[in-house]
Formats: C-alpha cells, structure tokens, sequence
C-alpha cells in the first residue's frame, strides 16, 4: 500500500506535465523567458517534455495495476526524476544561481525521485 501512496502522485504529476506540454507547447517554457515559435520548437516540446512524461505516467499508473512492475518501473523513473535534478543542480553551479521556477521544479522533481526510489527500495509491496 505504502508503495501506491508514493507512486501514484507522481504519476499524476508525469501525466499533467506530458499534457501540458502537448496542449501548450508555446506557454510551457514562457515562465523561463523561452519563447517557442517554430514547428520545429513545438515539436521538441511536445516530445521532451509531452510524450517522455506521458510515458512515465503509463508506466507508472501501469505498475500500480501490476504489483511485480512497481519495482523495476519505480527504479527507473525515479533514477530519471533524478537525473533531472542533477542537471539542474549543475546548472545552477555553473550558472551561479537559479531561477524561483527552476527552483520549485526542482523540488518538485526531488521529491518525485525520492519517493519513486524509496518505492523501488521498500521491500512491502
């Protein structure tokens, strides 16, 4: 149970992203002071960050109907969750500082790797 707790909300916040970015691949960055106005922009969006999250989502939301899943798909979206805030991280030590919207999805995306991690680790099902 405690493995559902943790997964579920992240696969929630995969699903809202990968939507967002495929209904609004303009605004998605806007809060970055990027703007996006090309096919080719548009396109990147939506498959960076739409359908890799979305797919993230589906195994996620797959794993918590498939309990022998959870495990290996935890382990693996978490172990990208954190890849993403490493890269933030060096970033914002290359750069020698960080945005506030960096700075909360870089919570956010902690806090989604360390609960899938956990989930991968817990030895409950």
């Amino acid at each position: 149970m405690i493995k559902i707790l943790l997964i579920a909300p992240c696969a929630a916040f995969f699903a809202w992203l990968g939507v967002m970015a495929l209904r609004f691949p303009g605004g998605l960055l806007g809060g970055y002071g990027i703007k996006v106005s090309t096919v080719d922009g548009f396109n990147e969006i939506r498959a960076v960050y739409g359908g890799l999250p979305l797919v993230w989502s589906g195994l996620l939301f797959l794993s918590l109907a498939r309990p022998e899943l959870r495990t290996p798909v935890a382990l693996v979206v978490g172990a990208g969750a954190g890849g993403m805030v490493a890269g933030r991280l060096v970033s914002a030590s290359i750069d020698m500082g960080m945005g506030r919207l960096p700075g909360v999805f870089l919570a956010i995306e902690l806090a989604v790797a360390v609960a899938l991690l956990a989930a991968a680790f817990l030895k409950t099902a």
